[in-house]
């Protein structure tokens, strides 16, 4: 009978696991039925999606500006990351409201060393000029009303941010701590106003004020700029982000550095130079300086500045290449080759001084001045050039090409005064000469050309033709900058180009460096006669076309009712005269003024002192340099603001050629370097002590 029971009782154990085998293999079916559903046929909508998936956002990388340098590689403007710091004062709240065994202690333990955190910022942001119970207020008043933003501080540099994130509470991060930092590429101009109107300005790589984007900020931002990379970020639970790992991103490629001709150390020298003649002189409205070096055109100043309505002067307005007026007497010395090319006239021939008359023209004084001092009536054109006298100039124009006057218009076309060539900057202005051709042409504007009348150039049209003859005739294209750059490797570089291969011949290049010694030797440009070297020169005096609202009712175009007239006075010439390195001009313009003004004053002053100061700062022009010559101090310390006089050699092994430049000038030293990638080694090392304006040299490789 047991035997049976037990029989059935296993009867009975088969068929319930029977049963529980098929059940489970019939849901297993059933299960992966469903999750084959749901990863190939099913969709959820997007309100059911949203909580299955992990919130994602795209986050857009800005590259860093490319730096702009001078041709020695000094920076003229770098783009240097600032940081905001903001405060997360509820950060841990919550969960210490939680916890009902420690939270209070928690709680009371964050507001000490909040206590402690506002004690310690004074003295890391010192220059805010708050104290303790200012950031104590903050804080605390931002915990009890439960403020996830608080400002802390703003525009600070890395180094004050790696002091802050060591106080405490800070030194916790973001989730515990509350520090939130936001960064922002702020352009710097170490050097100031320097350069500005050809530098340009942005206030940093995402400025779109057009206005205020000109020069090379404006010219070269393609390169400067960069490309944006993006990147895409979860959110995690505690409202951070993480990199998406299964997220496509987009590199980004910081931008290029442009290399200009400049030399930040002559720029200083012809701002401080003709600053000093203006500033003082109200009557003046503004002045530019242009250096050019003779043998392959490139720019090494370019000064501009601007009379503001309080009586200040600012780079604000490109007046060497925008604005374009008659130049005056400086156009006689293309007056004088174009007489020596075809021939005419050799420097010694005598001419009739007629006593300065000529028709329908005033009166030359000087030729008059003349006779009465030399007790005669005959004039040698080398006496008539370096006296500047209007009379001889047009007398041997009318002469010459009277009859032919399209012969001596096409010489001057020759010497690129007709147009406006190719240049590196936006709104450069056309020179313009007027058409034997033209209906309104007469005798009269032939003989106003040859004294710089009827015609309009810029400073930068009349510094190139100088060069050309400073250069035995080889014209050279102007050009400001050298190359565009990579961490110190050449992506593009721009070489000097010809103009004109000979706008005269070597004779006659001879023949007018002779005239122009004399001018500054002997004639209206003897303020430059003591310069440290001899400069070859020509002075320029015109009046400027007045602006309509002062001429109107009187019928004129050189003067107001009241007898005023405005000025442009200009020196340009080119140093050591034998042996020329650089051409420079400087051209000055007069406010509506009843004094007289003059190229042989102010700009020629100014001129001796460019001359000076540039011929010191080059050693390589000999031994003849004055003892106790002085070289000008810079403008401005190069961001002195983040200076310390006792900052150590910085560390800036690895780092690219940019970074490591920056780091270094920034610490108060100059470097130099070698080769291209990375900084390889360093001398001094790191940490060494070193005196301000001495010099670190980096090897790349």
């Amino acid at each position: 009978m047991a035997d049976k029971k037990d029989i059935n009782k296993g009867n009975e154990t088969s068929k319930i696991l029977w049963y529980l085998y098929w059940g489970f293999i019939l849901a297993s079916i059933v299960l992966l039925g469903q999750i084959i559903n749901l990863k190939v046929f099913w969709e959820a909508d997007s309100e059911t999606e949203k909580y299955f998936r992990p919130k994602k956002r795209q986050e857009i990388i800005k590259p860093e500006r490319g730096a702009i340098l001078d041709h020695k590689g000094k920076i003229i403007a770098v783009s240097t990351p600032m940081y905001d710091i903001y405060m997360d004062c509820t950060v841990m709240k919550s969960v210490y409201a939680k916890d009902k065994k420690n939270g209070k202690k928690l709680e009371n333990d964050w507001k000490e060393k909040a206590k402690k955190l506002a004690a310690a910022l004074p003295s890391v942001l010192e220059k805010d000029g708050k104290d303790a119970s200012h950031y104590t207020k903050l804080i605390l008043g931002g915990r009890n009303l439960n403020r996830q933003y608080v400002s802390i501080a703003k525009g600070i540099d890395h180094e004050t941010l790696l002091k802050i994130k060591t106080l405490p509470l800070f030194n916790e991060g973001s989730y515990k701590g509350g520090l939130i930092v936001d960064r922002e590429d702020t352009r710097q101009y170490p050097y100031k106003s320097l350069a500005r109107s050809v530098v340009g300005y942005v206030k940093n790589n995402d400025d779109k004020n057009v206005s205020r984007r000109r020069g090379i900020e404006s010219k070269y931002d393609y390169y400067l700029h960069g490309e944006n990379g993006s990147e895409w970020k979860r959110i995690t639970d505690n409202k951070g982000t993480i990199k998406d790992p299964d997220s496509a991103a987009v590199a980004v490629i910081d931008g290029k550095d442009i290399k200009t001709t400049l030399d930040i150390d002559i720029q200083d020298i012809a701002d401080r130079a003709l600053r000093r003649q203006i500033e003082p002189e109200m009557d003046i409205d503004g002045g530019c300086v242009i250096i050019m070096e003779v043998e392959t055109g490139a720019v090494r100043a370019m000064v501009n500045l601007n009379r503001n309505s309080d009586g200040s002067l600012s780079e604000s307005y490109n007046l060497a290449i925008a604005r374009a007026g008659e130049p005056g007497s400086v156009l006689k010395t293309a007056t004088l080759m174009t007489l020596l090319e075809d021939g005419y006239i050799s420097l010694d021939d005598k001419i009739e001084t007629n006593h300065g008359k000529m028709a329908n023209v005033k009166d030359d004084e000087t030729i008059k001045r003349y006779e009465r001092n030399n007790k005669t009536d005959r004039i040698p054109v080398i006496d008539g050039f370096k006296l500047s006298s209007n009379y001889v100039f047009r007398y041997l124009v009318k002469e010459h090409y009277g009859k032919r006057p399209e012969q001596y218009i096409s010489r001057l076309y020759e010497y690129k005064l007709g147009d406006a060539f190719e240049f590196e900057l936006d709104g450069f202005a056309k020179a313009t000469l007027p058409d034997p051709k033209a209906k309104g042409w007469s005798p009269t504007d032939l003989i106003q050309v040859a004294i710089g009348y009827s015609a309009t150039e810029t400073p930068l049209h009349v510094v190139t033709f100088y060069n050309a003859v400073a250069n035995k005739g080889k014209m050279m294209k102007p050009y400001l900058v050298e190359s565009i750059e990579k961490d110190g490797e050449v992506i593009k570089r721009f070489k000097p180009e010809i103009l004109n291969g000979a706008i005269c011949s070597k004779a006659t290049a001879d023949t007018l460096l002779r005239a122009l010694k004399t001018v500054t030797s002997e004639g209206t440009g003897t303020k430059v006669k003591n310069a440290r070297c001899q400069v070859a020169g020509k002075t320029g005096t015109a009046w400027v076309v007045m602006d309509p609202k002062y001429t109107e009712g009187r019928g004129g175009i050189y003067q107001d009712k009241d007898g005023r007239k405005q000025y442009q006075g200009t020196f340009v010439g080119f140093y050591p005269a034998d042996a020329p390195k650089y051409t420079a001009i400087v051209t000055i313009w007069s406010k509506p003024t009843l004094q007289s003004f003059h190229g042989g004053t102010l700009p020629a002053l100014a001129m001796k002192e460019i001359v000076d100061n540039t011929y010191a700062l080059d050693c390589g022009w000999g031994n003849e340099i004055e003892k106790g010559g002085r070289i000008p101090e810079m403008e401005a310390e190069p961001i002195s603001a983040f200076r310390d006089k006792g900052t150590p050699v910085p560390s800036v092994m690895g780092y690219g050629l940019k970074d490591a430049l920056y780091a270094i000038e920034n610490s108060g030293y100059k470097c130099v370097y070698e080769g291209c990638g990375h900084v390889a080694s360093q001398s001094p090392k790191a940490g060494a002590s070193l005196a301000k304006g001495q010099t670190v040299k980096i090897i790349l490789r």
